[in-house]
């Protein structure tokens, strides 16, 4: 089997995975296996092909860090939305209950001991699918 067939095949594979994954890391490490597959195409030698996947997956690395530092993350504000919003209570027990939030019930905790599940609830904090509660 040629070189550059198991460079191709190394970066399907890895794209192919990329697809369950979501984290865009093996994307850039299967177009550093596809780029090392081309240079073995053209004829380069083992040592090309291993330099031109090492240089583009270092780079295609770094360039996906910088980008993923500087890309805000809208799930944390969409949280934010929640926080200081007032829900309805359906049910409270020692602290944790299910409240009426955004027409749907959640989960939810009390942020301390002293929280009184019969006064107004506020959302203080989301965790998950759990809405931490204060007064």
């Amino acid at each position: 089997m040629q070189g550059y067939v198991v460079w191709w095949i190394l970066a399907a594979v890895l794209v192919g995975v990329e697809l369950t994954s979501g984290t865009f890391y093996l994307l850039v490490y299967g177009v550093a296996a596809g780029a090392a597959g081309v240079a073995a195409w053209l004829g380069g030698g083992v040592v090309a092909q291993l330099v031109t996947a090492g240089v583009i997956a270092v780079l295609g690395t770094l360039a996906l860090r910088h980008w993923k530092r500087t890309t805000g993350h809208p799930e944390s504000t969409v949280q934010d939305l929640d926080l200081g919003q007032t829900v309805q209570v359906e049910s409270w027990q020692d602290g944790r209950g299910q409240v009426k939030y955004r027409g749907a019930l959640w989960d939810a905790e009390a942020e301390s001991a002293g929280v009184d599940g019969t006064r107004p609830l506020v959302i203080r904090a989301v965790r998950g699918n759990t809405l931490v509660l204060g007064n």
